[in-house]
């Protein structure tokens, strides 16, 4: 089973408290009558921001999946096949 360090689950935590700062931003804008195509490019920043977090965990089980199998465990292709399936939800 894979499982985040304190060093990058902290810094995960930081982005998304940033993402949601950013979603809190998208309703000040609707509440503000603020025009569609702007509240729709900072959906679109706020899409990617997590994208970038799914990513950065998926990095992170790589990198573990990879220490896992030069360790010879068994557990390494089925967290790798979590992972691929993670990865592909991503599309």
């Amino acid at each position: 089973m894979l499982r985040l360090d304190k060093d990058v689950a902290t810094a995960v935590r930081a982005r998304l408290r940033r993402i949601e700062g950013q979603v809190a931003g998208l309703q000040r804008m609707i509440d503000g009558g603020r025009e569609c195509a702007e509240i729709a490019q900072q959906v679109a920043a706020a899409r990617a921001a997590l994208d970038r977090v799914a990513i950065d965990l998926i990095t992170t089980g790589l990198e573990q999946c990879v220490r896992m199998e030069l360790n010879g465990r068994p557990q390494a292709s089925e967290a790798l096949r979590k992972l691929r399936r993670a990865f592909l939800m991503l599309r």
